[in-house]
C-alpha cells in the first residue's frame, strides 16, 4: 500500500473548476440539465468543509466526483494537486471515503475493530488500544467502546468509522451521509474528530445536510441549488451574511407584542416561528440589536425574554434558500 506523507508540502487538495457531472435530468421539453454544473470549488489542507444542499443526489454525487468514483462530464479536478486520474470507480490512496455504514466487522466491538484496523501503524498494540480507548473516551463515546459493531446504529457505525480515517495515513477523507440523522451527541462527536484530523494536517470534506453538525465541525460550507453551489466560503462570514435575524423575543404574548413592535420598528421583519418572536433586518450589523432594544425599551414594553441572535447556519441557510427561490421566480 502506497501511504501519503502528511508532511509533503501541498496547500490545495481538491480544486474543481467548472466541473460538469456526466449525469443528466430529462424535462418534459426532452431538455437536459447536468445533475452538477459549472462545480468551481477549492479545498486547502487542513480545512473541514461541510457541502449541503436540498438534494441529497446532488450532494452525494459531487462527493463522489470528488472521492474519483464517478466520472465527470467536463472541466478539471485536481486531488493533492497532482491531477486526477482518469480511471474512475477507483478509491486513491490518499483518500480515505466513507458512505456506507458496513464497513465494521460485526463480531468485533469498537475498540477491537479500530485496534485492528490501525494495528500497521503502531508496532505497540497495548499502546495503540489505550490511545484509542482514550481518545474515545475524550470524545464522549466512551459508552460504546466495549459495544459490538452489530449492535451499533448506522450513524454511531458511520461515526466509529470516521474515527478510523482520522487515525489513517489519508490525507483527505470525504464522509458521505446527507441523509442521515446524527444525534447531539454523534454531532460533538464529530467535531472533535475533525479537529483532531486537520491538527494532523488532514483534510475532510463532509457532505450532510445538518445544519449543526456544519456550525461545530466545519472551517467552511458549500451550498448547492439546482446542481450549482450558490454559496462557498467561511462557516461564519456564511452565518453572518445571511442569518439576518438581529434578536429573538420569548414572550406568552407574542402576537400581542407583534402588533405593537411593527410601527416601531419599520424596515425590520417581524416573525414568529417556533415559540419566539424573530425580528430580522437587512442590517444585520453589530448594531442593530441595540438599536431594536432601544427602540423597544423606549416604548414601555418588556418582554419576558429577549436575546441577540447568535448567528446560525440553519437561518442563513433559509435565507439564502429563500432569497435564491425569489431570484428564480423574477427571471
Amino acid at each position: 500500500m502506497i501511504r501519503y506523507d502528511q508532511s509533503a508540502q501541498f496547500e490545495n487538495v481538491v480544486l474543481m473548476e467548472n466541473v460538469s457531472s456526466c449525469e443528466y435530468f430529462l424535462f418534459d421539453d426532452n431538455e437536459k440539465r447536468p445533475v452538477l454544473e459549472g462545480i468551481d470549488l477549492l479545498v486547502r489542507k487542513g480545512e473541514a468543509w461541510g457541502i449541503t444542499g436540498r438534494s441529497s443526489y446532488e450532494i452525494k454525487l459531487l462527493l463522489e466526483i470528488m472521492a474519483n468514483i464517478r466520472p465527470y462530464e467536463k472541466g478539471r479536478c485536481v486531488l493533492i494537486e497532482r491531477g486526477m486520474l482518469r480511471l474512475k470507480r477507483l478509491i486513491l490512496k490518499h483518500v480515505f471515503y466513507i458512505c456506507t455504514s458496513e464497513m465494521l466487522y460485526n463480531n468485533m466491538n469498537v475498540l477491537e475493530f479500530l485496534v485492528f484496523a490501525m494495528k500497521k501503524l503502531s508496532r505497540n498494540t497495548v499502546e495503540l488500544q489505550h490511545q484509542l480507548f482514550e481518545f474515545i473516551i475524550d470524545i464522549g463515546l466512551g459508552y460504546l467502546s466495549l459495544t459490538l459493531n452489530k449492535v451499533l446504529t448506522k450513524e454511531e457505525r458511520a461515526v466509529v468509522t470516521l474515527i478510523a480515517a482520522a487515525y489513517s495515513d489519508s490525507a483527505m477523507i470525504v464522509f458521505n451521509f446527507p441523509d442521515y440523522d446524527f444525534n447531539d451527541v454523534l454531532v460533538d462527536a464529530i467535531s472533535k474528530i475533525a479537529l483532531f484530523a486537520r491538527e494532523k494536517g488532514k483534510s475532510l470534506i463532509l457532505g450532510t445536510k445538518n445544519s449543526r453538525l456544519i456550525e461545530k465541525a466545519c472551517s467552511h460550507t458549500a451550498v448547492i441549488a439546482d446542481g450549482k453551489i450558490i454559496f462557498k466560503g467561511d462557516v461564519r462570514e456564511f452565518c453572518v451574511k445571511y442569518d439576518n435575524i438581529a434578536v429573538v423575543i420569548r414572550d406568552k404574548n407574542l402576537e400581542y407584542l407583534q402588533d405593537m413592535l411593527l410601527p416601531l420598528l419599520a424596515g425590520h421583519k417581524l416573525t414568529i416561528k417556533d415559540g419566539s418572536l424573530l425580528i430580522s433586518t437587512e442590517d444585520s450589523g453589530p448594531d442593530s440589536p441595540a438599536y431594536i432594544f432601544s427602540k423597544i425599551s423606549e416604548a414601555g414594553i418588556f418582554p419576558e425574554y429577549m436575546h441577540i441572535n447568535p448567528k446560525t447556519v440553519s437561518n442563513a441557510l433559509e435565507e439564502i434558500f429563500a432569497r435564491y427561490d425569489l431570484q428564480k421566480q423574477l427571471l
